[in-house]
């Protein structure tokens, strides 16, 4: 008998302080084309409820993760993110999800691409879109990445077995820079004639950060204020749109949010300092070195991206950078190697691993610890013409 609708193999993983469906590259057509209308019917896109799919009707849920086999012989597996948008018909491919890397290397072993070897096993992640090599240490047990541990990430309930993530080289993953102006700061002009300043940082993705005081802000506000905040949010976005325009991903500032909503990334920064968390859990100021907030697909990211915790560990070590002003002197020296970030949700650190400041240093690795958890495995019902060859 012949249906109209076909099962597609799929998994749900929890990756850092975000969710992705999970798919087998040979499970799905050939070809970004073909897969987007796919991926849109699968997450219930475009609804802001996403009600009839598996989208979670967030950009911290609604994303995707293609897993093949790999095509460079440094590499276990190869790594496809995609942003699926949830009130536009728009699948983002331009940059990595560093927080559901993380869930990459437990997907990898579970599916028997790397053989589970305990304690560790090392799973050699290539993330295609970036072309980076990610290292992901992955607890394993009983022939399984491992679950049950104490290693909590702010975000995310409870406690689970801490994946050390590795991002090797990872400046310049979309310009091949980690300046991509050759600037440390640059002052941007909007339409409007206001300017401002913003330090852009090419780092695992690109970010364009700017100081929480040029925008009227504080630094520790919450999602939702900043939500609120609609002028210092509205400036964000035009600054993020020229800058989507200096870097080539749109010929015309006035189309980014259509077009590339999700790259570059943008944010702000500010001095350390107390604030209290979304759980309503108190962070002294001595628990971080610098205080920051990201935006993720035109709203408030909930906790802070993990590729954003990587440019900004990168941009505390370029000498002139607004990062690099504002993250707390340690010992004498302008920056420590490990960068405690204060997000909504709590703490982030970061380890860096290169030389500097300087005003174009060496970034060779950037560390963080994340966790995940494999929630389902099962196969999601799709039109047969989707699938159809």
């Amino acid at each position: 008998m012949v249906t109209d609708a076909v099962p597609v193999r799929c998994s749900i993983l929890r990756g850092g302080t975000s969710r992705a469906v999970f798919f087998l590259a040979n499970d799905l057509p050939a070809g970004r084309p073909a897969i987007e209308p796919l991926l849109l019917n699968i997450f219930g896109s475009p609804d802001i409820r996403q009600i009839d799919g598996l989208g979670g009707a967030t950009s911290q849920t609604s994303k995707a993760a293609i897993i093949g086999p790999p095509t460079r012989p440094d590499a276990d597996v190869d790594y496809t993110f995609a942003q699926v948008t949830v009130g536009q018909q728009l699948v983002d491919w331009g940059g990595n999800c560093g927080n559901i890397s993380a869930a990459v290397g437990p997907f990898a072993i579970n599916q028997g691409f790397v053989r589970a070897c305990e304690p560790i096993t090392t799973v050699r992640v290539h993330n295609t879109n970036t072309g980076k090599i990610i290292l992901a240490h992955v607890p394993v047990r009983g022939g399984r990445a491992a679950e049950e541990g104490d290693y909590a990430v702010p975000g995310v309930p409870g406690t689970s077995c801490r994946i050390l993530l590795e991002f090797s080289d990872p400046a310049g993953s979309l310009t091949g820079r980690l300046l991509p102006t050759g600037n440390p700061r640059d002052r941007l002009e909007l339409d409007d004639g206001r300017s401002y300043e913003v330090s852009i940082i090419d780092a695992a993705n690109p970010v364009v950060f700017v100081a929480a005081g040029s925008l009227g802000l504080t630094g520790t506000e919450l999602p939702l204020e900043i939500e609120a905040a609609t002028a210092a949010t509205d400036v964000l976005e035009a600054l993020r749109s020229v800058v989507a325009e200096m870097l080539g991903l749109v010929p015309d500032r006035r189309n980014a949010t259509q077009v590339t909503p999700g790259l570059p990334k943008v944010g702000f920064v500010a001095r350390p300092m107390a604030y209290t968390t979304t759980a309503g859990v108190e962070v002294p100021e001595s628990a971080v070195d610098l205080t920051g907030r990201l935006m993720s697909m035109q709203t408030a990211h909930r906790s802070y991206m993990a590729t954003g915790a990587i440019a900004t560990a990168a941009a505390a070590f370029v000498d002139g950078s607004i990062v690099h002003e504002l993250v707390r002197p340690i010992d004498g020296r302008p920056i420590a190697e490990s960068i405690r970030i204060g997000h909504p949700y709590g703490v982030m650190e970061a380890v860096v691993n290169g030389d500097g400041p300087a005003a174009v240093p060496a970034i060779r690795g950037v560390a963080l610890g994340r966790t995940a958890r494999h929630i389902l495995d099962g196969q999601v019902w799709v039109p047969r013409r989707l699938v159809a060859g």
